[in-house]
């Protein structure tokens, strides 16, 4: 089982344009004040990150930020959307919004919980 799955994720759309992970927040991944941990958040954001980099090429980290604005709690429906910033050859750089919905297909009027930028190093694909 990878780290992902382990957290209850799971890729909804996988593209060059859009990629979307989502997560239901458990007591497991609650802090001490009972709201969802930011390494928890963090990680959706990374996963989201890492599947849509990977699309096209072989690529890896070089530099993450995120910032938090909201809470989620135990129950929260969390999606994070991954969209490029801009794609060169040896560089990309996303962009990840960690949603708080309804319904995984309902990001309408959705509340942003944290934004997410990361670079990532890469290189064409290998036999």
């Amino acid at each position: 089982m990878s780290y992902a799955e382990s957290l209850g994720m799971q890729v909804l759309q996988a593209s060059p344009e859009l990629t979307r992970v989502t997560l239901t927040v458990t007591g497991t991944g609650l802090n001490m004040h009972g709201t969802a941990h930011g390494g928890l958040i963090f990680s959706l954001a990374d996963e989201a990150f890492a599947v849509i980099s990977n699309l096209e090429a072989q690529a890896v980290a070089a530099d993450t930020h995120m910032s938090f604005f909201r809470a989620a709690r135990a129950g929260d429906c969390l999606i994070a959307r991954a969209t490029p910033e801009r794609v060169g050859r040896t560089l990309a750089t996303y962009r990840v919004e960690v949603r708080r919905v309804e319904e995984e297909d309902d990001e309408e009027g959705s509340e942003l919980l944290a934004l997410f930028t990361g670079t990532v190093a890469r290189r064409e694909r290998t036999g």
